[in-house]
């Protein structure tokens, strides 16, 4: 026969047990990030909805962890990937992921326009998935070029890219603009400047440049940032250039990190 003070030790254990079951078995959602460049492209931030039973939020980038109980949170580095987790006690939700890499393409030739083949890409062109792609100055492709490899126009002797806008085409109105880095370390260079461009450079073999993509000569999110690397120039017929070049893109708008 179970003694009643036992079955009441019995029943309270029970209790218990339950009790302390249902406060570790929390469920929490996945956060929905949205993102946007702010401090004229150097910070992104990330913006998301509250989710029910969090009681904070783990951001973490390549290279640290950061905490906060607000649903919003700038990074100000320049990082490759961020995760965003809603929080509970041990208890953590799948994470948000935000790719922030660059898109790369690892070689593009292109050819001065003193090349005596119209069909040759003299041509600098970004589509809107990231990638690069050379295209020849015919009329149907000067509404889609970026950026001209000029080998005629003394502002770039010997050879250099000129911003399409520059050509006075009424098919492309862009002014878009690139600078000397000052390394020829293409992967280490991770942010691009926020002054100091021109819309023609001469480019010199390893140097790596910033580039500054816009319709405007004013910051916005609607524009986008890129580096290129001059891998080679050459000559080919000892008189016009060939320029074979390897880039990267950064499909956030208005973001000037560039981490590969």
């Amino acid at each position: 026969m179970i003694r009643k003070s036992t079955l009441i030790v019995v029943l309270a254990a029970a209790m218990l047990f339950v009790g302390t079951s249902c406060d570790t078995l929390v469920t929490l959602d996945k956060p929905n990030v949205s993102t946007e460049a702010v401090s004229t492209g150097a910070t992104l931030r990330l913006t998301w909805t509250a989710i029910t039973d969090a009681k904070s939020y783990e951001i973490t980038t390549d290279d640290s962890t950061h905490t906060t109980t607000s649903t919003s949170f700038d990074v100000s580095y320049p990082t490759g990937t961020i995760e965003v987790r809603a929080v509970n006690g041990s208890d953590k939700s799948d994470p948000a992921m935000i790719d922030c890499k660059v898109v790369e393409t690892s070689s593009l030739v292109l050819y001065g326009i003193t090349d005596a083949d119209p069909n040759d890409p003299s041509g600098l062109a970004f589509t809107a998935s990231g990638s690069a792609t050379g295209l020849s100055l015919d009329d149907a492709n000067k509404a889609s070029i970026d950026f001209v490899c000029d080998d005629a126009q003394a502002s770039v002797t010997p050879v250099g890219l000129i911003n399409a806008g520059d050509y006075g085409w009424t098919q492309n109105n862009k002014v878009n603009t690139l600078m000397d880095a000052g390394t020829t370390d293409f992967d280490a260079f991770e942010l691009a400047a926020s002054t100091g461009y021109t819309t023609q450079l001469t480019t010199g073999t390893n140097g790596v440049y910033a580039i500054w993509l816009s319709s405007s000569t004013t910051w916005t999110t609607s524009d986008h940032f890129a580096k290129a690397k001059i891998i080679s120039v050459e000559q080919p017929s000892g008189t016009y250039y060939k320029v074979t070049l390897r880039l990267a893109y950064q499909t956030i708008g208005g973001l000037r990190w560039l981490v590969n």
